[in-house]
């Protein structure tokens, strides 16, 4: 598989995550208890909030190991002295493999 192609394979689902872990919390932080929302009750907002974050940072580690190699020439390129000249990370580590 190409990396491209599991790349959104991974961030597609990450960002509905993050969605619908936003969305949940702001009810549940604004609205408070008792509240529903589309039929569900704050409990059970709760549950779902919580299972979905646990799954968002699951798929969050799989990201950051999809872009270690691009994070880190990124950090060393942030970090290194102005006399050497900084490595293209988009060149030495492309999307697509």
């Amino acid at each position: 598989m190409k990396k491209n192609t599991l790349n959104y394979i991974v961030d597609i689902p990450l960002l509905a995550q993050s969605v619908i872990v936003s969305v949940t919390g702001v009810v549940l932080m604004f609205a408070g208890h008792g509240t529903s929302l589309l039929g569900y009750s704050s409990r059970e907002l709760l549950q779902f909030h919580e299972q979905i974050g646990l799954l968002m940072v699951a798929f969050s580690v799989i990201h950051l190991v999809l872009h270690w190699k691009w994070m880190a020439c990124t950090t060393r390129n942030f970090f290194s002295s102005k006399s050497r000249s900084p490595v293209i990370c988009e060149a030495v580590y492309p999307v697509e493999d």
